[in-house]
């Protein structure tokens, strides 16, 4: 007799529905091969821990007894965590995608026994509502048309499959990529919302990359419309409730487009991106609240969202006591409680009234009062202590506690970053550790694993968990000047280029190891994190800068053409790829080199008071054994006193000791 099988898995999510009614199963060949036995449908259920719309669905439905019953008797039921296995994620949102449907979580798909999709959905109702189906009608429905029309389920299959393929086909005409540049600009800019920031309508999502993009190309054309794009973009995030005014962080989207209204799931992912953006951002203005704000959202990485053993967690759930929100809002008695004589001055800068204004309730905001003086500033931060300190006496949302590669590599990334620019030990420490606990944990006989909860590997790292890693040691290697980030970095690039390329394409989400997949997709454009194709650009344009080994810059002129024909016309997927496009040519290497530790470092750190993603630091204070490896290093002489090369188009400048000549190359 079938039972539910969930109790057996280590994700949060999962383990969310192992009590449910619903007989469901992981991800498995076993429950392929019990759909075949059966000769039933399979009904394949997505989601994520944090995912609101999931848990409305699992109380409505998968806590059913009378759902359940019929889920159980006509389906094999499978539950899947979109954050441990996104490439499955990613193809049946496509399918999806191709059956006109607007994609999401939960995604419900319904496939054969050979895993190709026939139908699907999101989210479906107990009952008809919000012009959508019933559930159980859906599910009667479905089962009818494969029991007796199995034709039309094959048929419907094929086009599926067969559009899913060509989705990786490339354009028959070449792209111009300046003019795609500048196509790109020219819409991100028409669809700027010049009120609130961000792209215009709602919801409205961070996209970070895009405004990484548009900061790159201000730097190089002064354009103030551009930087006003950035600063109000970035003003609103911080001031509106999408940010934890309390504790530092952002929701992963706003409901409205002002950025007031959350969906309040915190994720690693977007506060990473956010945290790399921000301490960028503080060294082009000098304005000193990005980083506080910079420091508030590493802060709140490391006490919140750090596991001991140095991993980063995914994320925090958008309910509490089975309410949304509930643990970020306030009632205006609550806050006058809290803060007693001092409501009137909280109330200056956060708008604080008795209607509330969110539902009868509070939503932390401060809009127009981002820039104010710091011994305001200084006052505002202590009160919202004593709220974070009441705040905490409340039940927290669930944390999910699974590690992910991926979500870590960008985290550490920026830990790195943030430590660097904000002269802060403890974000380098943090990145350090987190870096550390996955090459030692999940990297296994030179094969990443994608995700550890429990102390348990689960799933073969996939093409983003490399990349970024690979890029989040790199950065680790440049500031901290330790080699063995390099080495590291180096081979992981290696296994990329071996398990990850396509034929006459980019590299696939998957590598040659997975078998469990319909077909090796290739992304070329950004989602909620950089396109891992355009950041693996990125990469190898470094690795090549440090270490002129020719092979690396054949991949990536490659991989720049395999972009190129496959891009055109996506113009707001595509700002990691025009960003890391601009890096490759205007890219430098700066090596610092000298005897005298103290004196390196000093100079390092006036170069990182600027922005730095065009170029690679290098420090040599000895010949080491990594750098005695590469040609391009054995006729450097280190003396004494510190020495400056910049390095471009494979020439370098005569080396030079005064820091400010430094500003003519940067």
């Amino acid at each position: 007799m079938s039972k539910n099988y969930l109790d057996k898995e280590t994700s949060p999510y999962l383990l969310q529905h192992k009590d449910n009614p619903v007989h469901w199963l992981p991800w498995s060949e076993g429950a392929f091969e019990k759909a075949k036995n059966e000769n039933k449908p399979i009904l394949l259920s997505i989601g994520y821990s944090a995912c609101h719309w999931c848990h409305v669905m699992a109380y409505e439905s998968f806590e059913d007894e009378e759902t359940a019953r019929i889920m159980n008797d006509k389906f094999i039921n499978i539950k899947l965590d979109r954050e441990e296995r996104p490439d499955l994620d990613n193809i049946y949102q496509n399918a999806l995608a191709l059956l006109g449907q607007q994609g999401g979580w939960p995604l419900t798909m319904f496939l054969a026994d050979d895993k190709k999709p026939f139908w699907g959905g999101t989210y479906f109702p107990k009952d008809s509502k919000y012009g959508r189906p019933a559930f159980k009608e859906v599910l009667n429905s479905i089962y009818n048309s494969f029991t007796q029309d199995r034709n039309s389920i094959i048929k419907n299959q094929e086009l599926i499959f067969e559009a899913l393929n060509k989705i990786n086909t490339s354009n028959s005409t070449e792209l111009n990529i300046e003019k795609f540049k500048s196509d790109s600009l020219e819409t991100i800019l028409d669809n700027f919302d010049l009120q609130y920031g961000g792209i215009k309508g709602a919801p409205k999502f961070p996209q970070i990359f895009i405004y990484d993009f548009l900061l790159n190309i201000y730097l190089k054309d002064n354009d103030q419309f551009k930087l006003k794009v950035i600063t109000q973009t970035l003003d609103n995030i911080c001031s509106g409730g999408i940010y934890d005014h309390v504790a530092g962080g952002i929701s992963r989207y706003s409901v409205d487009d002002m950025w007031l209204v959350p969906h309040f799931e915190k994720m690693l992912y977007d506060n990473a991106q956010l945290l790399l953006l921000l301490s960028k951002f503080s060294i082009l203005t000098g304005k000193n609240i990005y980083r506080e704000i910079a420091k508030k959202i590493a802060d709140w990485i490391i006490n919140e969202m750090q596991d001991e053993s140095g991993g980063y967690y995914s994320a925090l759930d958008a309910d509490s006591e089975g309410v949304e929100g509930k643990y970020y809002i306030w009632s205006y008695d609550e806050l006058e409680h809290i803060l007693k004589d001092d409501i009137k001055f909280f109330s200056n800068f956060f708008y604080i009234e008795k209607q509330g204004n969110w539902e009868g309730s509070i939503i932390l905001s401060r809009y127009k009062n981002l820039h104010i003086k710091t011994k305001d500033e200084i006052k505002l931060q202590k009160l919202l202590a004593k709220i974070s300190k009441q705040r905490q006496k409340r039940i927290r949302p669930q944390l999910d506690d699974k590690i992910l590669t991926d979500w870590n590599g960008l985290t550490i990334e920026a830990m790195a970053y943030a430590g660097k620019i904000l002269k802060d030990d403890e974000y380098l420490k943090s990145a350090e550790s987190s870096f550390k606990f996955i090459t030692k944990n999940m990297l296994l006989d030179n094969k990443l694993y994608h995700s550890s909860c429990k102390g348990v590997n689960k799933h073969l790292g996939m093409l983003d968990d490399y990349v970024y890693l690979i890029k989040a040691g790199l950065m680790l290697y440049e500031v901290i000047n330790d080699d063995n980030y390099l080495s590291i970095s180096i081979k992981l690039t290696e296994t990329v280029l071996a398990d990850f390329a396509q034929k006459n394409s980019g590299f696939s989400n998957n590598s040659i190891n997975h078998k469990d997949i319909i077909l090796r997709s290739v992304q070329y454009f950004d989602n909620v994190t950089p396109n891992s194709n355009a950041v693996l650009l990125f990469i190898l344009n470094k690795i090549y800068l440090i270490t002129h080994e020719e092979k690396y810059a054949m991949a990536r002129n490659s991989l720049l053409n395999s972009i190129g024909s496959n891009i055109s016309n996506q113009y707001f997927g595509a700002s990691s790829f025009l960003k890391n496009y601009n890096v490759i040519n205007n890219s430098k290497l700066i090596l610092i080199t000298g005897k005298n530790k103290k004196n390196n470092e000093a100079i390092q750190e006036k170069i990182y008071e600027q922005y730095t993603d065009e170029s690679t630091i290098i420090i040599i204070d000895t010949k080491s054994k990594l750098n005695s490896d590469f040609k391009f290093y054995e006729n450097i002489n280190i003396e004494e006193e510190s020495y400056i090369y910049v390095c471009r188009d494979n020439t370098c400048s005569l080396p030079f000791n005064n820091i400010n000549l430094l500003k003519n190359y940067l």
